[in-house]
């Protein structure tokens, strides 16, 4: 064999190893994901369910939209990681543009930018239906623009193996994997 042979086929087998890894780990985060997206979801639908009609009172006509919270912090990207980690896809050295949940995100911040100068008011007129201490109602309020400092916290564009792992950050820790 001719030198230019073997530094062909060297060449050749070391690209076939660096797909080798980047389709293992393709498939090895994407299981990750596909347990940790569900984790995630079942954990927000039940702080939303949980808050009941207070919520829709602290949001009025912008509940709906609130609602779909979950859908702008984590589901937006579960869809799109799960799409980009199929085995096959070249994902070393590949960046994921976050641009539908940054604009998602930027939806739900006019929506807390009109809710928390009414919170306190709203609240009281909730407390009023369902009694609720003062505390409580103020502590709502106090969640509210925790959340509005969180959603207004830039998205970062990552590999889809660093979003992956950021998710799995956010998993409660009794839904993680052991």
């Amino acid at each position: 064999m001719t030198k230019a042979r073997l530094g062909a086929l060297a060449l050749g087998a070391a690209l076939a190893a660096v797909y080798g890894f980047n389709c293992v780990k393709n498939v090895v985060v994407g299981r990750r994901v596909r347990l940790v997206c569900p984790a995630l979801a079942a954990s927000a639908a039940e702080r939303l369910a949980s808050t009941g009609p207070l919520f829709d009172k602290l949001f009025g006509p912008d509940a709906p939209l609130m609602r779909q919270m979950p859908d702008a912090v984590v589901g937006d990207t579960c869809v799109q990681l799960e799409r980009e980690l199929s085995w096959y896809r070249w994902n070393l050295g590949r960046t994921i543009r976050l641009d539908r949940s940054r604009a998602h995100r930027q939806e739900l911040v006019a929506v807390l930018d009109r809710a928390i100068p009414l919170c306190v008011s709203r609240a009281a007129a909730a407390n009023a239906e369902h009694p609720l201490d003062q505390p409580l109602a103020e502590a709502m309020c106090q969640v509210l623009k925790t959340l509005r400092s969180t959603l207004d916290t830039p998205l970062v564009d990552a590999s889809p193996w660093e979003l992956a792992a950021q998710l799995e950050r956010f998993v409660p820790a009794p839904a993680r994997r052991p």
